[in-house]
């Protein structure tokens, strides 16, 4: 599929999105499924489109040069978006008129029978307004500072995130860990994604730096959430004395693992181990074990990932079969 047809095509899911179901705020990895394309090309190639997606600009401006979408048409769909929304606006103003109309009925009851209770309510509920309030503000800010944090400790963690095990391996890892407690707290898938390419990014730099010449072997672990990264490590049967690099690697389609493997300096084999479970008990098992903070949506993506071939670019590619346990 060639970029300007990606394109067009992103533009006219985006300009259904704003137009038809009146959403201006949308999520990249929504976006990028229903044209069938990875977040990593989302942000390389077409991050142009990013306030189009957020309302920060006229959607107008967006399919200006689209041949098969017209400012007509979308000032059609507004239009009767506006209509639609008015007539249930007037259904609510209406309702409210006839709620109010009772709570003013039942008010003027209760102020008869004791004006003082009803006053000392009013007080209290006005306060607990502004508990709440000012409670949901410092929630935001803590989400926000809880962000920060998380993308500091990444930075410093991986300063010292090489683990040197003997003379012939080291282990380059993250605590991918910190960003899934991230994205429990916020519930921010976009801003998950952008915290976990950033960590992938600077394994790959801290990998390049030790790649020293074409004799050391990059052992990449696809990590699919089904068993330990160090156990893997422990186990590894070594053939060779040159210097080996283990990464994890949480890469899940074949457009995001092209786009990595090309970050990585041509010096170095490149081998892939890639774990497998042919029992769901299994697979329940070391997640809720090892796995039990990993995003829904990550596990799912590991679960209909693709199996890495010799033509990737690889040397060798090895899927093996976990038991409970590893």
């Amino acid at each position: 599929m060639s970029s300007a047809i990606t394109r067009s095509k992103l533009i006219k899911v985006i300009a259904k999105e704003i137009v038809e179901n009146f959403n201006t705020k949308l999520k990249i990895q929504d976006i990028c499924e229903a044209v069938g394309i990875s977040r990593q090309s989302f942000n390389r190639y077409y991050s142009d489109l990013k306030p189009y997606m957020k309302g920060e600009k006229p959607i107008n401006e967006l399919v200006m040069n689209q041949s098969d979408i017209s400012s007509n048409q979308l000032l059609c769909k507004y239009q009767s978006k506006i209509k639609e929304l008015q007539d249930e606006l007037e259904d609510i103003v209406k309702s409210h008129e006839i709620d109010l109309s009772k709570v003013k009925n039942s008010m003027t009851t209760s102020l008869m029978n004791n004006d003082l209770s009803v006053h000392d309510a009013d007080n209290v509920r006005l306060q607990l307004q502004k508990q709440s309030l000012h409670s949901d503000k410092l929630k935001e800010k803590i989400n926000r500072l809880e962000v920060e944090l998380s993308k500091q400790y990444i930075d410093n963690n991986l300063k010292s995130s090489t683990t040197p095990l003997n003379d012939n391996f080291q282990v380059i890892d993250v605590d991918f860990e910190l960003l899934f407690k991230n994205f429990s707290a916020t519930q921010d898938i976009d801003v998950f994604e952008d915290e976990k390419e950033v960590a992938i990014d600077n394994l790959i730099s801290m990998t390049n730096k030790l790649l020293i010449n074409d004799k050391t072997i990059v052992v990449l672990f696809m990590e699919r959430y089904l068993s330990s990264f160090n156990k893997f490590v422990e186990r590894y049967a070594f053939n060779s004395e040159d210097l080996h690099l283990f990464v994890r690697l949480p890469v899940h389609s074949r457009s995001e693992l092209k786009l990595t493997l090309n970050k990585f300096n041509k010096q170095g084999a490149l081998k892939i181990y890639i774990p497998y479970s042919a029992s769901d008990t299994v697979t329940k098992s070391q997640r809720n074990f090892y796995f039990r903070n990993v995003p829904e949506t990550e596990l799912q993506a590991a679960d209909k990932s693709f199996l890495p071939s010799i033509k990737d670019g690889f040397e060798h590619v090895c899927q093996f079969k976990i038991r409970q346990g590893d």
